[in-house]
């Protein structure tokens, strides 16, 4: 008697791929074990501390007690923290939206046929080797207002000095400023590869329809670059959104609270203040913004790659 075929649905696949996988890739998997107990340690272990130390009193002179939400009630009456989630999504927005665009130029000029093309791309690399609390602190050097390289130009040619850092709105200024400097390199680095993975001949075929460089750019290339655009979009959003140390060497989060972001006050509530709890609760608050903006992007990014 001839027995019908039933079709496996996908979870019958999976279900039987699973073991094999096991079976045929063990030995990897018990060498990248020791790597995985390792980041558990490191990084699952605290990130739960943390959010335990969320829902407590703890300081350095408290062991602390079980209070429940009262401290994210608290946070949100805590206009210093407010504060600083304003100013945390207006800095992460203004810099994220300048380093794409400029990082997007930047390789399509890399992108031409060009003498040097290496020694060109090298020194585009340099501030992004450079360290985030180092490069905070070569150009607080540079905006000195007495001293400082950029105010001596200003002097040379006539124009009053600028106080870079003393000033509210320039020392805002100034910190997008460094944080455009320094990750616009990584940014241009993806589009690069981005721009180098169209196939030559769609552009070839789109020159031959008489397409100028322009529109070839705009109506071939940056629609394929989308999911390029979209990572970038996406890692570099999460990444102002935690950053504290170029603002740290540059402003220490002045002048006054000015350019102070949530990760600069949850570090001053943690280790300035010892105020373990209400400090991971700020930390808690800044996961949740930061996986927010992933997710946003991230979503975007699959729905693309569907």
């Amino acid at each position: 008697m001839t027995q019908l075929a039933i079709p496996l649905n996908g979870n019958q696949v999976r279900k039987r791929a699973f073991p094999e996988i096991i079976k045929k890739y063990w030995m990897a998997y018990v060498l990248i074990l020791p790597a995985i107990v390792l980041r558990m340690t490191y990084t699952v272990l605290p990130l739960i501390q943390t959010i335990w130390m969320s829902f407590t009193s703890k300081a350095m002179t408290n062991p602390g007690k079980f209070i429940g939400l009262n401290n994210f009630i608290f946070l949100f009456k805590d206009e210093l923290f407010l504060n600083s989630i304003g100013w945390t999504f207006f800095y992460a927005f203004a810099a994220t939206v300048a380093e794409t665009a400029l990082g997007l130029a930047i390789a399509v000029l890399l992108n031409q046929k060009l003498r040097l093309q290496g020694i060109a791309i090298f020194i585009v690399m340099l501030p992004w080797v450079i360290a985030p609390m180092l490069a905070g602190t070569i150009w607080k050097l540079m905006f000195y207002e007495s001293g400082g390289i950029f105010n001596q130009i200003l002097v040379t040619i006539g124009i009053v000095k600028i106080s870079w850092l003393t000033d509210k709105n320039w020392a805002r200024f100034a910190v997008i400023i460094v944080s455009i400097w320094k990750n616009v390199a990584w940014v241009s680095l993806i589009f690069l590869a981005g721009l180098r993975s169209i196939s030559k001949e769609i552009l070839e075929a789109a020159e031959v329809d008489g397409a100028g460089a322009w529109k070839r750019f705009w109506l071939v290339s940056f629609p394929l670059l989308s999911s390029t655009t979209l990572l970038v979009l996406l890692l570099r959003g999460m990444g102002e959104v935690q950053t504290f140390e170029q603002i740290y060497g540059l402003t220490l989060g002045g002048p006054g609270t000015a350019t102070r972001t949530i990760a600069m006050y949850a570090y001053e509530r943690f280790f300035t203040e010892f105020a373990y709890g209400y400090g991971s609760a700020i930390n808690v608050i800044l996961l949740i913004l930061t996986v927010s903006v992933g997710y946003y992007y991230a979503r975007r990014l699959f729905n693309i790659e569907k």
